[in-house]
């Protein structure tokens, strides 16, 4: 069985080389196309869903046995028969199911990144229609998690972030972050600071100029570097 860590570290460091083989849209190349087989203990199948995080609407079921992917990407976390992963599958005409029940004989990415992260637009979305907002002073870390519909997951943005180290999967001192990422800075000790990337090298936070705001990176000082929320 697949470990969470190997599942986690594997993958990094494929990450940039794949996401320049993605193709306009959520699909990629048909040449890049990779298969897998779902299995569950059920028998009965995966959950197909509209993005990449159980929070999406089911639009079907992916059945037991061999399944294409054209594409996947980091999303919700879930633990399934082969451990527990970030990773969701993209199947072509369908949606995403989630890589923790497909067994494709890697621990990590074997398919290109996709172009489209449902659950990163949402979470900017969240930031988005707060702008100018004052009601998450002091508490970014809380403002981060429920940008992704969770919460009470870390006491602050600085044990976010040693999670991410703890891990190996924290990307320090990269300030092209990609969409969805969470970027941390070492300010306000010992809390620390965390926002949203978008993707374009700007993030949304707390405390932009005193509320919720966009702003470019680094912005802050002391920036520490990004990961993927594991959460």
């Amino acid at each position: 069985m697949r470990t969470a860590l190997l599942r986690i570290t594997a993958r990094v460091a494929v990450t940039t080389l794949l996401a320049g083989a993605a193709a306009l849209g959520t699909g990629v190349l048909p040449a890049s196309a990779a298969t897998g087989t779902v299995v569950t203990d059920s028998g009965t199948g995966v959950a197909i869903r509209s993005g990449n995080a159980t929070s999406f609407a089911s639009v079907g079921t992916q059945p037991n046995g061999t399944v294409e992917i054209d594409c996947q990407v980091y999303g919700e976390p879930v633990t399934g028969k082969y451990g527990r992963s970030l990773i969701w599958d993209h199947i072509p005409g369908k949606g995403f199911i989630t890589d923790s029940y497909v067994n494709t004989g890697s621990s990590g990415l074997i398919a290109p990144l996709c172009t489209s992260n449902p659950r990163a637009d949402a979470a900017i979305a969240w930031y988005s229609s707060r702008n100018g907002s004052t009601a998450f002073q002091g508490y970014c870390e809380m403002a981060a998690e429920n940008s992704f519909g969770k919460t009470a997951i870390w006491a602050s943005a600085t044990a976010d972030w040693n999670d991410a180290v703890n891990r190996g999967v924290a990307h320090p001192g990269d300030l092209n972050p990609p969409k969805g990422a969470l970027v941390f800075w070492n300010l306000a000790a010992p809390n620390g600071h965390v926002g949203v990337a978008r993707g374009d090298g700007y993030f949304w936070a707390t405390s932009v100029n005193g509320a919720i705001g966009l702003a470019k990176l680094p912005y802050y000082s002391n920036y520490r570097g990004w990961a993927w929320p594991n959460f």
